[in-house]
């Protein structure tokens, strides 16, 4: 096999055109960059600005059914649904937990899991995760018999608990949750599974045969290793693998939307909550005033209290910030940068300035950059706004998702149906898209990107991941009415 310095093929194109074979896969990475001198810069072909890196042989460390890349919401719903269907499966995941945005990027919240009526939409593995807390004491959400109430005195408690049990003026069914809590748990549910789950491993690229998958390159401290599998799942939210398949994507966002901002969040302990409240009440204005003042030093205003048992004096705060790409290392290190000293500045002035403060510390930043929006797969299908504006059910539903804050719109329309085609890449085979990438407009990513959405795809995906190796067909070629059966069967909520 001829190096790539001298062929000079990219290390996508070595994958599209290399048989796989043995125990070992030949990979393009890892070159070593040595010190600029003619001598050198002819033996590594470095130009300035690219260099060319040294073909070499990169070790299969495990092969596997499937394997999922990201141990986000999508990927802990797509990993637990492939292995408890009897998929041999592997989850890699570059931080040191699970969950994502749901436990390091402190978004430690699971919202509108019911529609405006207060029928529960989204449950399955989201509910499950949710009993496994409630057994920890480490959830909180309204009464279910209060789901669906338009009575303004519960609709005024819970809207002071969190604005998140509120949506068009009716109480709806969303959780607290407790993220070091939720660590635990979710990897007890990797462990039960027998899903092999590598974290501190970054899944950098798929193995591609042509358009196929065949399984992922990883990084880690143990160097580059190869999982080779029958079935490759992205759940790295942000479609990090899609450039490497040769797979289509969009990354349109409009400034003004949700998903285009990213989240710097951190927790403040010690805080007396009555004190506050009552200053709240007593001194509305100069409340806002301190909000303004706050804002013009560089700080931020606004927080949510925990309400979670034995944490009655700590407050979630989670600021936006504007960005031109969030899969830019320089935008994200901006970001990082820029969030610590907001918090900084805004917690010296609460602790100077508002009542219930002043003996307050910071506890706890966000271990993980709190990211909303990125690449959007082009799919089989890719779900629009005028699917949102219907109650006709796709004929591969995999998952109904409540809607959110469209005025007349969300009550005519309560719930959005999501095929299962929007998971599949347009271009590519055995590979399924399990996470905030689905193929969708933006304006759907920005209703239905949140942690129960990509759980729910997630399960999805991994079922249809396992049924698809079980019955040797194409994912494009399996029983769709046996994929809902059996999502049915797990506690999915689905038409009919």
């Amino acid at each position: 096999m001829k190096s790539q310095n001298e062929n000079g093929i990219t290390r996508r194109e070595f994958f599209r055109n290399t048989t796989i074979t043995g125990a070992a896969i030949a990979a393009g990475a890892g070159g070593m960059l040595l010190p600029v001198s003619s001598s050198s810069a002819q033996q590594t072909g470095i130009t300035g600005k690219t260099i060319k890196e040294a073909a070499r042989e990169t070790r299969v460390c495990r092969t596997a059914d499937v394997v999922v890349v990201g141990g986000g919401p999508g990927g802990i719903g797509a990993a637990l649904a492939a292995a408890r269907s009897g998929a041999d499966t592997v989850l890699i995941e570059r931080y040191e937990h699970l969950g994502g945005m749901g436990t390091g990027g402190l978004v430690t919240i699971i919202p509108n899991l019911s529609d405006f009526s207060g029928k529960q939409q989204i449950a399955g593995i989201t509910q499950e995760w949710i009993d496994r807390l409630n057994k920890r004491e480490a959830a909180d959400y309204p009464k279910k018999e209060h789901w669906g109430s338009d009575d303004k005195k519960l609709v005024a408690y819970y809207q002071n608990r969190s604005f998140f049990n509120i949506r068009e003026q009716r109480v709806i069914y969303s959780v607290h949750i407790d993220a070091e809590i939720s660590k635990c748990i979710l990897q007890d549910m990797m462990e039960e599974a027998k899903v092999k789950t590598y974290l501190h491993a970054w899944g950098t690229e798929p193995i591609m045969e042509g358009n196929k998958a065949r399984g992922v390159i990883f990084e880690s401290k143990s160097g580059r290793q190869a999982v080779l599998a029958k079935i490759v799942i992205d759940s790295t939210g942000d479609g990090d693998l899609l450039p490497y398949a040769g797979a289509d994507f969009k990354m349109d966002i409009e400034r003004t939307m949700r998903i285009a901002n990213l989240s710097f969040s951190y927790w403040i302990d010690n805080v007396d909550l009555k004190k506050y409240e009552d200053y709240k009440a007593s001194h509305t204005k100069e409340l806002t005033d301190h909000m303004r003042e706050v804002r013009k030093a560089g700080g931020h205003g606004g927080f949510l209290a925990s309400n979670l048992k034995n944490q009655e004096h700590v407050v979630w705060c989670f600021p936006r910030y504007a960005n031109s790409s969030q899969v830019d290392v320089d935008e994200l290190t901006r970001v990082e940068f820029k969030g610590r000293k907001d918090m900084l500045i805004t917690h010296d002035y609460f602790k100077k300035n508002i009542p219930g403060f002043e003996k307050s510390f910071i506890v706890l930043s966000n271990p993980q950059l709190g990211t909303r929006g990125a690449r959007r797969v082009t799919g089989d299908y890719v779900v629009k706004e005028k699917d949102m504006n219907t109650d006709i059910p796709f004929p591969d539903t995999v998952a109904v998702f409540p809607d959110v804050d469209r005025g007349k719109n969300s009550i005519k329309y309560p719930v959005t149906y999501m095929p299962y085609r929007c998971m599949i890449p347009a271009k590519v085979d055995n590979m399924l898209v399990a996470c905030r990438a689905f193929a969708s407009e933006m304006i759907v990513n920005e209703y239905f990107n949140l942690i129960p959405h990509c759980i729910a795809l997630g399960e999805a995906a991994g079922v249809a991941a396992a049924q698809a190796i079980a019955g040797n067909v194409d994912l494009r070629k399996i029983d769709i009415k046996a994929l809902q059966a059996t999502l049915k069967k797990r506690g999915v909520i689905l038409p009919g």
